[in-house]
């Protein structure tokens, strides 16, 4: 069964949501969302709905999508510092490391979460962290072609 850990912008694309969702309950997949990008995806949510956000909708929404909130742990912790220590080694000194940090410290966090775990990760952004640290990672196109395979099978 393969495991997919995905990031804020796949939650946006309702209908390959709701395919993710046929396929978690077909048993072919499972899919995580990490705390922090369910955190994200929020606060995201209460900005644009203003006065009219609701929680309970989000709450019923990520129970009707069977998907796994993930927290993140000391293992996933431990796992972040030894990929920082990679990552910074490899982009410094043509890069500040802590101004890398800053920029793309949720991103560093997933492919930590991804990596530690085995996970693959579902994300369309870009940056040489993706490249360094991730073995296994799909953009949304990739995942598209690969759901139309499963449902082939």
């Amino acid at each position: 069964m393969s495991e997919l850990l995905v990031d804020t912008n796949i939650l946006w694309q309702h209908s390959l949501r709701n395919r993710l969702t046929e396929h978690i309950r077909s048993g072919q997949l499972r899919v995580y969302v990490p705390t922090i990008i369910h955190a994200e995806r929020v606060r995201q949510l209460a900005d644009s709905k203003g006065e009219t956000f609701a929680i309970d909708v989000v709450r019923q929404a990520v129970a009707q999508s069977k998907f796994n909130l993930l927290p993140f742990t000391t293992d996933d912790a431990e796992a972040l510092a030894d990929l920082w220590r990679d990552l910074k080694s490899a982009v410094e000194p043509a890069i500040d490391a802590n101004d890398y940090w800053r920029r793309n410290s949720i991103d560093i966090l997933l492919c930590a979460v991804a990596r530690s775990r085995g996970f693959t990760l579902v994300t369309d952004d870009r940056g040489q962290h993706f490249d360094l640290l991730v073995p296994e990672r799909l953009h949304t196109g990739e995942l598209e072609s690969w759901l139309v395979s499963l449902d082939d099978e």
